[in-house]
């Protein structure tokens, strides 16, 4: 994670949201005269992380998930090729 002082990361706002959105990388935005600290990250990277949290806060779906896991760990598991899935053609 990139670390950049308040004062810069205002001067160089939008070359620092072309980064984050460019590398999926978040920025630590270094706080000064009373501000606190604040991480930016994209809208995509924290859709996903909310979504996430979401999933792993329901018991039932880790359960299944992790039921998914052993199976394929078992070679109980198909596997299917994500086009087919989306009915989309590979390309």
């Amino acid at each position: 994670m990139q670390a950049i002082i308040y004062t810069e990361a205002r001067n160089k706002l939008n070359k620092i949201i072309d980064k984050v959105h460019e590398n999926s990388e978040p920025y630590l935005i270094v706080g000064t005269k009373g501000r606190k600290d604040t991480v930016l990250i994209s809208k995509e990277d924290y859709d996903n992380m909310v979504e996430n949290l979401y999933i792993l806060s329901n018991p039932k779906w880790i359960k299944s998930i992790n039921k998914g896991l052993k199976e394929l760990e078992e070679g109980k598991g198909k596997r299917i090729d994500i086009y087919k899935v989306l009915g989309k053609k590979r390309g």
